[in-house]
């Protein structure tokens, strides 16, 4: 792991938050030992700021997850854990489009991430994470075969795979921890610019239809059944570690919620359900109706970002009164009040004057 922010990526990885970045971006903060929270998601929790709401000892430990290797989340977890040794509470985004099949999903740029990758079989030690044991037979055909040689294997890999990967060029190689996107970041993994307060109604997106490339995603996600495991492969992940692990659903727009329930958004919060139960681990559902944040289009940059002050302010303050109701009275689906969120939001008056 300590070599991966020296390493030379190209073509996808410049400009990508990656678990290499993440690397690079966590290895300049000079205070680790005052961490104790991390966020680990996708693009929709790279948006989150803790300290504007005064949560100090936090990291984001987010990424373009959609693109990484399988279980490409927990080893966003793993980095925080290894670098942060203080770390007891992860918060863990568990959105519908991070549901993959039970096979390995693995491109060339990701093979340095195989040892790391590797690290965590152990929790895959019986037969009762579903979708796991596909995953680790893989990497051990691949490993066994190849050495890390991908181009002979290539039926391996993604059906997806880009011409523009296979053929990639030597120009604009630069070192990982030389890559212009982590200087928008700060050692705390937040952006360092100031999210607008809210999206004027002229400035919204146009409702999506089916042809929107996040609907043509959720379309794989019911037909990719039995899933990897990965929601239950953290939930182990955290009792190995002893860190309090937390899923939480942020919110899309009313729009693009309609068709998540179109391809597999009730089987997706069943089962993770079923692991808050079996797991005793908190589950924030914020993506539905009754929570109030998904008719709200102002909270949203896009359909499913909740890029605005007062939109990734309110989704923090939910998943921290959220996690507050199950410390106290172990609520394993606690409901989250979009009123209590203004409340709250209003008094400290974070996103006044931005």
């Amino acid at each position: 792991m300590a070599r991966l922010p020296e390493m030379i990526i190209s073509g996808r990885e410049i400009g990508n938050q990656t678990i290499g970045h993440n690397v690079a971006l966590f290895n300049l903060n000079t205070e680790p030992e005052k961490i104790v929270t991390g966020y680990v998601g996708t693009s929709r929790s790279k948006i989150l700021q803790p300290s504007h709401l005064g949560l100090n000892g936090t990291v984001i430990g987010a990424g373009n997850s959609y693109s990484e290797i399988s279980y490409g989340l927990i080893l966003q977890a793993e980095i925080l854990r290894l670098r942060f040794p203080n770390l007891n509470t992860l918060y863990v985004e568990s959105s519908l489009l991070l549901r993959r099949p039970s096979q390995l999903i693995i491109e060339p740029d990701h093979l340095k991430y195989m040892p790391l990758l590797q690290s965590l079989r152990g929790l895959c030690a019986d037969s009762e994470v579903r979708g796991c044991a596909e995953i680790f037979a893989s990497t051990d055909k691949l490993l066994d075969r190849h050495s890390f040689s991908w181009k002979p294997a290539l039926n391996q890999y993604r059906g997806q795979l880009r011409l523009s990967t296979l053929f990639t060029q030597r120009q604009g190689e630069i070192r990982t921890a030389d890559d212009p996107m982590l200087r928008g970041l700060n050692t705390l993994g937040e952006r360092k610019d100031d999210l607008p307060i809210l999206t004027a109604r002229e400035k919204q997106i146009p409702e999506v239809k089916i042809d929107n490339i996040k609907v043509q995603r959720l379309r794989d996600i019911p037909s990719s059944e039995p899933w990897d495991g990965m929601f239950e492969m953290f939930a182990r992940w955290g009792q190995l570690h002893n860190i309090n692990i937390v899923y939480f659903q942020p919110p899309v727009r009313a729009d693009l919620y309609s068709f998540q329930k179109q391809f597999g958004l009730n089987k997706h919060v069943a089962d993770l359900k079923r692991l808050s139960a079996k797991y005793q681990v908190p589950f924030i559902d914020l993506d539905k109706p009754e929570v109030g944040l998904i008719q709200d289009w102002t909270l949203f940059s896009d359909e499913d970002h909740m890029g605005t002050c007062r939109g990734s302010a309110l989704l923090m303050l939910a998943l921290e009164q959220g996690h507050e109701d199950f410390r106290n009275e172990h609520i394993l689906e606690p409901l989250i009040q979009r009123a209590k969120l203004d409340q709250k939001l209003d008094a400290s008056a974070t996103c006044n004057g931005h």
